[in-house]
């Protein structure tokens, strides 16, 4: 069996208690606007491929929040294909190059990585029509394989983990006749196969809806349900893009929130499930139990081996992760005000007027430590004083959680002659604080 000649790269695979070695030879390409893409990519060769036969390339967006720099991106994107094993271990699984577009994130409001819905107001410049874009790279891609005696397929298959999942999910949507099967997972929000629902018109990227007034195309369900998807998350996965602007406009959040109601993320995920059951007979879909923000990537790289020669889905059966201890939720054992936090490492970081959450746990998943939509109240004998209080993660480890107050609320807080208050966990499914536990403001 004949295989290419490739460089030998050793590295850690991405993941606890896992090693691994990437063997296969990164290439970069540079933009090319009179090709169609404004952006370069990379290209993953694995040593697994089999060039007797004609192979499909893999698509994955990058997963980089960088913004001024291609330069700053190439390199990271680089080493993420040398060291993480959420790239090059598809590639070597399937025995198929890897596509990774060196694409920046524009400024809010565009979430470029994304392709949200203000991606397609810019009709011209570099972030322009970048579905189009991405396959004029992947034409580009074939042509240049080819050069090394690498037959290619014109179809191509799409993962991605969380952004890039969201990118890979609507690209097969804009350009289904394309692709032959799709991986994704930790996405959460999906856009819909269908125009409306209960008399609610579900605008791009909710639904379909207005999809051609952006897009310059209308919805192609017949060929997108010819595309065998699996789309799968962590039952206790609350990494929640709606509250961020550069993902959602107020209009989409309002059409979201009038959709599926003023829910959690894993009570939207659920009715994410059941109207895809309803309008998406192609898709595959799959909780994990006790995982997070994470999905069990051997379960992608399964699926689209099923289905690498396309054909109708063949649902998989999933990993069961149901042994796994428990992630959720944290417990909070005790409060703390200002630089009585028993902190070894980081200490620089806390304020004289910060409050420190103690958990149960050492280890916070990122996706709980630094975003800003963990919100709490502070009480005063049961009573609220300050509502909606962004709890997060800041520069400690050891399990703990950071509050910083404005003045305003400082001024409110020492209002109180009694000074000693407690804090209500607006979700106690994630962070689950006791009535009992209570700081003093001095």
């Amino acid at each position: 069996m004949k295989k290419l000649i490739l460089c030998v790269l050793t590295v850690l695979l991405f993941g606890p208690a896992l090693r691994a070695e990437s063997t296969g030879e990164i290439l970069t390409f540079p933009a090319s606007p009179g090709k169609g893409f404004h952006w370069g990519y990379a290209l993953y060769l694995p040593t697994t491929m089999d060039t007797s036969k004609k192979l499909p390339i893999l698509f994955e967006m990058n997963n980089e929040d960088v913004e001024n720099s291609v330069k700053e991106l190439e390199e990271t994107v680089k080493n993420d294909l040398r060291d993480n094993g959420n790239y090059y271990k598809f590639a070597d699984k399937l025995g198929v190059p890897l596509l990774v577009p060196l694409l920046l994130q524009d400024k809010e409001p565009f979430h470029t990585r994304q392709l949200n819905r203000a991606v397609f107001k810019l009709q011209d410049g570099p972030f322009a029509h970048l579905d189009k874009q991405v396959l004029a790279m992947l034409d580009d891609a074939r042509a240049q394989l080819k050069k090394r005696g690498l037959r290619t397929q014109k179809k191509f298959l799409v993962t991605g983990f969380s952004t890039p999942a969201a990118f890979g999910w609507r690209l097969a949507m804009l350009q289904p006749k394309h692709i032959i099967a799709v991986a994704v997972g930790s996405m959460q929000y999906a856009t819909l196969p269908v125009d409306t629902y209960k008399d609610i018109s579900l605008i791009y990227p909710v639904g379909v809806w207005n999809m051609k007034k952006y897009a310059g195309k209308s919805f192609d369900r017949k060929n997108w349900q010819k595309i065998p998807i699996l789309y799968v998350s962590g039952g206790d996965d609350y990494n929640d893009p709606l509250p961020y602007n550069h993902v959602y406009s107020d209009e989409e959040r309002a059409v979201v929130k009038q959709l599926y109601g003023d829910v959690n993320l894993q009570q939207t995920w659920r009715q994410v499930r059941e109207l895809l059951a309803l309008y998406a007979p192609n898709v595959q879909t799959h909780t994990y139990p006790n995982l997070g923000h994470e999905v069990v990537w051997d379960d992608c790289i399964e699926f689209l081996r099923k289905h690498i020669n396309g054909g109708p889905l063949q649902p998989i059966t999933p990993t069961d992760t149901s042994d796994r201890p428990p992630l959720l939720p944290f417990r909070v054992t005790a409060l703390y005000w200002g630089k009585d936090a028993p902190i070894k490492e980081g200490r620089e970081h806390l304020g004289e007027t910060d409050l420190t959450l103690q958990t149960d746990k050492k280890n916070i998943p990122y996706w709980i430590q630094f975003r800003s939509t963990w919100k709490v109240d502070i009480l005063h004998q049961g009573q609220p004083v300050l509502e909606d209080v962004p709890c997060r993660g800041g520069w400690f480890r050891e399990g703990l959680l950071q509050m910083s107050f404005s003045d305003e609320e400082l001024a409110k807080l020492r209002s109180y002659k009694d000074r000693t208050f407690s804090v209500r966990s607006h979700h106690p499914e994630i962070l689950d604080i006791p009535e009992n536990l209570t700081f003093k403001v001095k």
